[in-house]
């Protein structure tokens, strides 16, 4: 029963999504990607091949803004890009609340979410690419190069490392002519994947990404944004560990500056992609403090649901819905937690959230009439944080 629930599923995808942004108002898709920048630059093409919306989320942690974000699109499914360890449970949990069906596409690693990505646009959209852009899955650069070759050539995205087999690959998705994106950062990678694309029957042709200081300045932006969800959080538990990482990380964006500073942007991005690794351990260890500091703080973990209940709420009362009742209790529940009167706060919070759902679920046509999703054939639309 289980398996023909999900095959079910599927096909629904299949059918409903609006691919081209020719059904965009019979079913509103959202895909919900992290902003690793392997998934996000496969969720960008999938989003711009189907006219689906795309909002991220910082690797490896909840956000209740993006919830919101999320709901306030009213979309009738969310396509999640990435594991658990990239785009946490919690937001399933959050959307299945309201009535919203969530799928996540993905695999144990950035290749195989990449081939999964891939193969539903395929097999599931019905989507037809008329070539394939190879990319190593590691090298940032050289994967948005090759995003931007996939967009003007409707290229199907092939991520691979040292033991890819891209021959198999490239016969299972039957699309001949190729482009091989060679970065800096991917040499060796490259140089094997030439090796094995002797044995292929088919057109290839080369293209070099190269280091620029903008791309650069880009990952350390983002560098610092992971930070500071690491700090937001050190500060949440007391955790001098975590301050003495976003210290050892920040250090090591002032090295990588100093190597833009001097022009060797080729040692710059290397510390960029190093750190991209970093705060990734960083964040991931962050949200294990998190976690357990949830279980030992019944008062830290009612303030973060009556956060995330107000934010959720603002949605509904942005699109012109009569709040008042929840806000009512809303601010209840929180005069009770500064009373620290944790089991009323706990048992109001319960009454806002049903509440909450049943106002959203009445009102979702008039969230949506709200935000005015309405977009041109082949055009994508874009979440604030896409």
């Amino acid at each position: 029963k289980k398996l023909v629930a999900v095959l079910f599923g599927l096909l629904m995808i299949g059918m409903t999504f609006s691919v081209g942004g020719a059904s965009a108002e019979e079913t509103l898709t959202v895909i919900l990607v992290s902003d690793n920048s392997a998934d996000s630059a496969i969720a960008q093409y999938l989003a711009n091949l189907t006219g689906a919306v795309i909002v991220t989320t910082t690797w490896g942690t909840y956000d209740p803004n993006v919830t919101a974000e999320i709901l306030g699109y009213a979309p009738d499914q969310v396509i999640i890009v990435g594991g658990p360890c990239a785009v946490v449970d919690e937001y399933i949990t959050d959307l299945e609340e309201y009535n919203i069906t969530v799928y996540r596409w993905w695999g144990a690693n950035r290749y195989e979410t990449n081939l999964a990505v891939m193969g539903n646009a395929s097999k599931l959209l019905g989507i037809k690419f008329n070539s394939t852009v190879v990319v190593a899955g590691n090298d940032s650069l050289a994967i948005q190069t090759a995003f931007k070759l996939a967009l003007k050539n409707r290229a199907l995205i092939l991520y691979v490392n040292h033991s890819t087999n891209v021959t198999t690959l490239i016969k299972r998705f039957k699309v001949n002519n190729t482009v091989v994106v060679r970065g800096r950062a991917s040499e060796k990678v490259m140089e094997n994947l030439a090796k094995g694309l002797e044995k292929c029957n088919c057109t290839v042709k080369e293209v070099r990404a190269n280091v620029t200081r903008e791309h650069v300045e880009r990952i350390l932006e983002q560098v610092r944004e992971r930070l500071l969800k690491v700090e937001e959080i050190a500060n949440m538990t007391n955790s001098t560990e975590l301050m003495e990482r976003v210290e050892e990380l920040s250090q090591l964006i002032e090295e990588a500056n100093q190597s833009l500073q001097s022009g060797d942007y080729t040692k710059a991005y290397q510390l960029a992609l190093k750190l991209q690794v970093l705060s990734e351990f960083t964040l991931r260890d962050a949200r294990l403090e998190l976690i357990n500091a949830l279980k030992l703080s019944g008062r830290l973990s009612l303030e973060l649901e009556l956060k995330k209940l107000q934010l959720q709420l603002s949605i509904l009362e942005e699109a012109g819905v009569d709040v008042s009742a929840v806000r009512e209790i809303l601010d209840k529940a929180g005069e009770a937690l500064k009373a620290g009167n944790y089991s009323v706060a706990r048992v109001l919070l319960r009454d806002a959230r049903k509440a909450l759902r049943e106002l959203y679920v009445k009102n979702r046509g008039a969230i949506r009439v709200h935000v005015g999703v309405h977009f041109p054939p082949g055009q994508p639309g874009r979440g604030r944080r896409g």
